[in-house]
């Protein structure tokens, strides 16, 4: 397997990824998730920043997964220790090539890309209920630092 930055020219495949993460984000919480569109030139902004990267996992010259980083900072809120990090925006193998040791790869490839971007932490969000990706960010050394919650107030007829 090879890991490298995303070129311009990788977008239509990138795409092809982001549609079936996006469906099986919908299948998982259709409530928060719809189908969208992320355009030539957004994704031509997020390669060419310098503060975040498309990593492309590929395998037999075939892009199979990608990680999307992105440098963060907090800054010294009254509460919250200052801190720089890289947040994978995200995340994904594609099905047919899950279990194969591809993800791990791209996940230690995603650490050192956020070292050598000065960041202190690697973080990221999860749907509760994909388990399975849980489970593999748990045993790549990621843990809970907080819990969103929330409850649908908005009555819908």
């Amino acid at each position: 397997m090879e890991i490298r930055r995303a070129e311009t020219s990788d977008i239509n495949r990138i795409n092809e990824l982001f549609w079936e993460l996006d469906t099986q984000s919908i299948l998982e919480q259709p409530e928060h998730f719809q189908r969208g569109e992320r355009s030539i030139e957004y994704l031509s902004s997020l390669i060419n920043n310098e503060s975040s990267d498309f990593l492309l996992a590929i395998v037999d010259h075939t892009i199979i997964g990608f990680s999307l980083l992105m440098v963060k900072e907090v800054k010294g809120l009254s509460l919250l220790v200052p801190c720089v990090y890289t947040y994978i925006q995200d995340f994904i193998i594609s099905k047919k090539y899950r279990n194969h040791g591809y993800g791990s790869l791209l996940i230690d490839e995603s650490k050192k890309w956020a070292l050598k971007h000065n960041s202190e932490y690697l973080r990221l969000s999860v749907i509760p209920k994909n388990e399975a990706a849980i489970k593999f960010y748990k045993k790549k050394g990621l843990y809970e630092q907080m819990i969103t919650m929330e409850c649908n107030i908005a009555h819908k007829e």
